[in-house]
């Protein structure tokens, strides 16, 4: 299907200007420059609606009151028939500008993407799987998430198949082949800007597509015995023999009503009433088959609105011609064989249901069903549309969901084009990365590291992992690492580029320990919530998958000694089964582990920089442990007065270094 006239979308070469604000601000110049004109137009034609109105009003009047000639008549009806024309010509102008205002909010939409203001109020927020072992830490799903930031679908099946994406790693082929789709369709913002107005028109969003898949896919109500469903065994006179004999009845009945008009009473006497007899018949076949055809035409109703929104969805994807094999797959699992396209077939089904809602006009429908049998015919079309395409149903609303997910990521690779598509590699696990960054930090506070992590194989082939232990002050970006990393590991496994300017990665499943909630209705307290989660990952990582393992302060809810023990243990372990990770922790004394590993835990640091007594962040990774601290200073900047505590609790101790106990 073609795009709606008057909206005039740019063409898919890539001519546009490189810079993704400029494409979209000249693109924004240009829909206004359309909304401009035609609601110039629909003002004019407002007009001369109003000025042919008057005068067919003022001439039919006095025409009618005998006060000017009767031939003036026909110049009012022309007047008539002139307003009439308008209104309809308005009405399709109203429509079209009212496309083209909805296309500029979504390039205005598109703009603030770009300056990294939130989605307007009122959004719709996807919230994080109960349980799911990284959404909740990497802000995967929620208010200011990481889907916030990439979903542009307009449908509940696109929609859902870009949260499967970020919930569910996909295997290295697949994403190399949504990566090269992503990239051809990046490059189509014709057919991206269509895809999101279409939709958005359409106002499918979170409407939910498996009712009308089940309607589709269920059984013919025309097939079976009397009083059974489709494939019921009971005995009795078939509905598709009844049917057939319905139809000879209607053919019957027409013919001796015909014969009986023409040769009359004089010639057959009573007989030219026998259409009568068959016409009674009529009705008794269609009081056997009504409890099986009005539920169908009832519900068949319901699903009209329903398909016909998605219809020219699928048009626009019928019209394109993809490249790439995976989005070239799923078009041809849209357009189908020749006559076959969705669209068609939708096309088709609106008409049958038409027909069917002369139900809604009594008088009518009593008198058509009753002498044609209209209910049947309807209810046979339905059951033989379902029939034909009930089953690709389902596979076309998985195809829409699949290219408006990939139109998502390839709308993100256009606005962010210093962004870099990850290779994944088949080789033992790693994650490789230079100038990486977080995609929800702003372009001009984001600061980027190099980050290497390489499991390697022993002596006797058995994996054994690295990680990383971070030790910083607070708010140094120790967390934030974390989360650039698993951010960056879920988004390579979901075909889309990533926040850095390298990325080599192997397939991993990601497991964190960041965000631990106690539990009042499980009477789970901090700690044990956090053990659990590691208890997860520990069983993750003693199974055949390669696990990328992100712990913050890590069991900081128990003492120092039990803490060290702990998480000394859990780390090893981790690393032991070829787990590759990362570590925050406030305990300096876990930097013993770099040696305890044979080089398999590296000490990293962040650290703060003081300037003229203001404290200030970097926010850059070095290497090993750090040697500053900032919690008292932080507690002051907040307002808290712990000077005095701080001193006592000093003066304690070299009260204790001195006395006689202290030496012996």
């Amino acid at each position: 299907m073609p795009t709606p006239p008057n909206t005039q979308t740019p063409t898919n070469a890539a001519e546009s200007p490189s810079v993704p604000f400029d494409t979209y601000a000249a693109r924004l110049a240009e829909l206004r420059s359309i909304a401009g004109g035609l609601n110039a137009r629909s003002s004019r034609i407002s007009g001369l609606r109003g000025v042919t109105f008057l005068a067919a009003l003022g001439i039919a009047i006095p025409v009618w009151l005998g006060a000017l000639p009767g031939v003036l008549g026909w110049v009012a009806a022309a007047a008539g028939i002139a307003f009439l024309v308008l209104v309809f010509a308005h009405a399709i102008l109203i429509s079209r500008e009212s496309a083209v205002l909805q296309r500029i909010g979504l390039v205005e939409r598109a703009m603030d993407r770009l300056a990294g203001k939130p989605p307007p109020a009122g959004a719709s927020i996807r919230p994080a799987p109960e349980g799911h072992p990284y959404a909740k830490d990497l802000d995967i799903f929620g208010k200011a998430s990481l889907f916030e930031l990439l979903d542009t679908t307009q449908t509940e099946p696109g929609e859902s198949t870009l949260a499967s994406w970020l919930a569910s790693p996909s295997p290295p082929a697949a994403v190399a082949e949504r990566q090269e789709a992503v990239r051809e369709i990046a490059a189509l913002h014709a057919f991206r800007e269509d895809l999101a107005a279409l939709g958005l028109r359409a106002e499918t969003r979170g409407r939910a597509v498996d009712p009308l898949a089940a309607w589709a896919e269920a059984p013919p109500v025309l097939e079976g015995p009397l009083g059974g469903g489709a494939g019921n065994e009971t005995k009795g006179p078939q509905k598709k023999t009844l049917v057939y004999f319905a139809g000879g009845l209607v053919v019957l009945t027409a013919i001796l009503f015909i014969a009986g008009q023409i040769l009359g009473p004089e010639r057959i006497g009573i007989a030219h009433r026998a259409w009568m007899i068959t016409l009674l018949l009529q009705i008794g076949v269609l009081g056997l088959l009504r409890p099986s055809t009005e539920p169908l035409l009832a519900t068949a109703a319901s699903r009209q609105s329903p398909f016909g929104r998605y219809r020219s969805l699928f048009a626009r994807i019928e019209a394109e011609q993809f490249k790439s094999s995976r989005i070239a797959a799923l078009g041809s699992s849209i357009r189908g064989q020749s006559g076959s396209d969705a669209s068609a077939a939708m096309r088709s089904l609106e008409a049958i249901i038409g027909y069917a809602e002369i139900r809604h006009n009594n008088i009518i429908h009593f008198i058509v069903n009753t002498a044609l049998l209209w209910d049947v015919w309807c209810a046979l079309a339905l059951d033989r549309w379902r029939t034909r395409e009930g089953r690709r149903v389902r596979s076309w609303f998985a195809a829409l969901g699949e290219i408006e997910a990939i139109a998502s990521l390839a709308t993100y690779t256009f606005e962010r084009p210093d962004h870099a598509f990850p290779e994944l590699t088949e080789e033992a696990p790693r994650f490789e990365a230079e100038g990486l960054g977080h995609p929800l930090i702003s372009k001009a506070k984001r600061v980027r590291n190099d980050v290497e992590l390489k499991a390697v194989s022993e002596s006797d082939g058995a994996p054994k992992g690295m990680a990383l232990l971070i030790t910083g002050s607070n708010m140094s970006g120790k967390s934030t690492l974390l989360r650039s990393m698993g951010v960056a590991a879920v988004m390579a496994q979901a075909g889309a580029p990533v926040c850095a300017t390298r990325l080599r990665c192997s397939p991993l499943a990601v497991r964190t320990s960041m965000r631990i909630d106690d539990s009042l209705e499980r009477g789970i307290s901090h700690f044990y919530a956090e053990l659990e989660r590691l208890r997860a990952i520990v069983d993750t990582a003693n199974t055949t998958e390669d696990v990328l393992f992100l712990l913050d302060e890590i069991l900081h809810g128990t003492n120092s000694r039990e803490r060290h023990i702990g998480a000394k243990a859990v780390v090893l372990h981790l690393i032991r089964r070829g787990a590759i990770g990362a570590v925050s922790s406030h305990d300096l004394a876990l930097a013993d582990l770099a040696s305890e590993s044979r080089g398999r835990i590296r000490n990293v640091h962040f650290e703060e920089i003081i300037r003229e007594g203001r404290m200030a962040f970097d926010y850059k990774l070095k290497p090993g442990v750090v040697t500053t601290t900032n919690a008292l200073r932080l507690m002051r900047l907040v307002g808290l007065d712990v000077a005095g505590i701080a001193d006592e609790t000093e003066r304690a101790a070299d009260a204790r270094d001195r006395s006689p106990q202290a030496s012996t």
